[in-house]
Order: C-alpha cells, then sequence, then structure tokens
C-alpha cells in the first residue's frame, strides 16, 4: 500500500503552495480538514472524463481535503481560481492518520471515485485494485472493504446523501478565516 500525504511534498508538479490543517470536531463530521493553495504549477493537470476536459489543477487552484474520523476514504475538493468546485476525488483508503509534524496521510487503497457537479460519477482504478489483490499487495478484506467503500460513497451521492460534499465550502471559509 502506498502512504499519500496531505500536504502533496512529493509532487513535482507544484512549485508553490501553502498548506493549512485544521481539525474539527461538530455535528456531522469530526476529523482533520487541509487547504492546500496552489500558487504556482509547472503546467496544469486536465482530466478527461466522458467527453469533457476539466482542469483540476492550476495556479490559484485549491484542494480542500477532508479525514473524516472512522471512514475509509478521504474526500478532496478541488477549486478553481474563482473558488468555483470542479470535482471532489473520493480516494479509498484502509486507514489515514497524522504525522508527527500535524500532516494527514492515508493509507490508499488504489480505487478513486470522480464525483462532478453535474452529477456524472466515475469510479476509476478498479484495474489497479484487482491487480493488487493479485500480485498480493493487498488481502481480500482489504479488497473488498475498497468495494464496499466505493459503492457505499457512489450510493449515497446518487441518493443525495453524502453530506460531506455540503461541508466543504463552510469549511474553505473557515480555513480562510483561521
Amino acid at each position: 500500500m502506498i502512504r499519500k500525504y496531505a500536504d502533496q511534498t512529493d509532487w513535482g508538479r507544484i512549485v508553490q503552495k501553502q498548506f493549512a490543517v485544521m481539525r474539527k470536531h461538530t455535528i456531522g463530521f469530526s476529523g482533520a480538514v487541509t487547504l492546500m493553495e496552489i500558487l504556482k504549477v509547472r503546467e496544469p493537470l486536465v482530466k478527461q472524463y466522458g467527453g469533457d476536459r476539466i482542469c483540476i489543477a492550476d495556479d490559484g487552484y485549491k484542494w480542500l481535503q477532508h479525514f473524516p474520523e472512522c471512514a475509509h476514504y478521504t474526500l478532496t475538493s478541488m477549486y478553481d481560481d474563482r473558488d468555483r468546485i470542479v470535482q471532489w476525488y473520493v480516494a479509498i483508503c484502509k486507514c489515514h492518520g497524522v504525522n508527527d509534524a500535524g500532516i494527514p496521510w492515508y493509507e490508499d487503497l488504489h480505487l478513486g471515485i470522480v464525483l462532478l457537479p453535474d452529477g456524472r460519477v466515475f469510479v476509476q482504478n478498479r484495474d489497479r485494485l484487482d491487480e493488487a489483490l493479485e500480485r498480493g499487495e493487498l488481502d481480500k478484506g482489504d479488497y473488498e472493504l475498497a468495494l464496499l467503500t466505493a459503492d457505499q460513497v457512489v450510493g449515497e451521492f446518487r441518493a443525495g446523501s453524502f453530506d460531506l460534499l455540503l461541508m466543504a465550502n463552510k469549511h474553505l471559509q473557515e480555513l480562510y478565516e483561521d
């Protein structure tokens, strides 16, 4: 399993950024929330979903990441340079925590879900999940956890009950105020 960090220190695309971490314990959410303000990139990151090309990282973009306690996922809300949501990305993970420097991390289970504001859903990297099981990098329990968690998230999104999406803008404002 790969451990990934919220501050994206190993991502060479970002030239300059600001990064903040906030702990939240409120009704509806308990866990870590991070904000990475992307000040300068080497080149924009554009993804293709169906027939649409969507820029998810460029100068002035923001990534707000939630690490909800007791959940097997993280949620990254990606905003453009005018604070409009461009996509949400759900990383399915075995667990997450915080290192000694206070930076949240997660152990990636390969499976990811792209949620677009227009309601479209794209489950990504199912092939990588299957290959990790075949190579013995994941056991059957982790594999089934990834699939179950992904199904749960997609179901909640389609039913309009994935409440963490509704909290993103509020948490973004709270991080600005701090």
